[in-house]
């Protein structure tokens, strides 16, 4: 069986950064910078326990991959 995808999604959430996993909202954020840190530094650890991860920034309707451990596998 394999491990559900985790996907953190850093996005503008009435008027501030924050990180949406699995439709529950963290943060804010200072920065956009910030809430992308703090979202690949998770993920980066969901990976290296074998949970396949991604980090996605979400401006208006699209999505841009900034980290996932199929292209950044864990050591």
């Amino acid at each position: 069986m394999s491990l559900p995808h985790a996907r953190y999604i850093v996005l503008e959430h009435e008027g501030e950064w924050k990180i949406n996993l699995d439709n529950r909202y963290y943060g804010p954020f200072a920065t956009q910078q910030a809430a992308v840190d703090s979202a690949t530094g998770t993920a980066r650890k969901a990976g290296e326990d074998g949970y396949p991860a991604s980090v996605l920034l979400m401006q208006g309707t699209k999505f841009e991959t900034l980290w996932t451990t199929d292209s950044n596998p864990a050591p």
